[in-house]
């Protein structure tokens, strides 16, 4: 009998152990993803501030002396699969009394893809969107290494063209 309960004593402290060592890989699966999800998070955030720069130095040129633009930067809360819950500024831009709002909608998303199917991108790494909260043009950023690159679609638009200064100015009109 004695036998019997030391072999008992034996396999129940190997389940013991197991479930220590799993939990401890577990733990460590945890803290690795965690930090992946942060560098993740932490390089979109960074994208969409140097997106939000970008298009302050465009203001700042079609307005130098601040008659007609107000600008803010305003933060949103966003929460997403693999990242978590956190903090992204965009941006509010007011003329008179009408208002645009950049705002960044998520880091995971799939490349756009018109009504007609015709514009395709097949991976996007961020999107922000360029709204008066009617209407909206779709901000995709479409690389990110060596540098972020950006490419814009109005909503119900069937053209997609590269993010740069004249198709800002262009998206910006149409929207007021």
């Amino acid at each position: 009998a004695g036998a019997a309960v030391r072999a008992s004593l034996f396999v129940r402290r190997s389940l013991v152990e197991s479930l220590k060592d799993f939990i401890a890989s577990q733990a460590q699966k945890l803290r690795n993803e965690e930090s992946q999800a942060a560098h993740k998070r932490d390089e979109w955030v960074g994208a969409v501030d140097r997106l939000n720069q970008q298009i302050m130095v465009w203001l700042t040129y079609a307005d130098p002396d601040h008659v007609v633009l107000e600008v803010r930067e305003t933060p949103y809360l966003l929460r997403e699969e693999g990242i978590g819950s956190y903090e992204a500024r965009g941006l509010v831009i007011s003329v008179g009394r009408r208002e645009l709002r950049v705002e960044p909608i998520a880091r995971n998303v799939a490349g756009p893809l018109s009504a007609t199917g015709v514009n395709h991108v097949s991976r996007a790494y961020g999107r922000v969107d360029l709204t008066d909260g009617l209407q909206k043009f779709m901000i995709f950023r479409v690389e990110k290494d060596p540098e972020d690159r950006w490419s814009i679609i109005k909503q119900d638009g069937f053209r997609m063209q590269a993010f740069d200064q004249f198709a800002f100015e262009e998206a910006f009109k149409a929207l007021l």
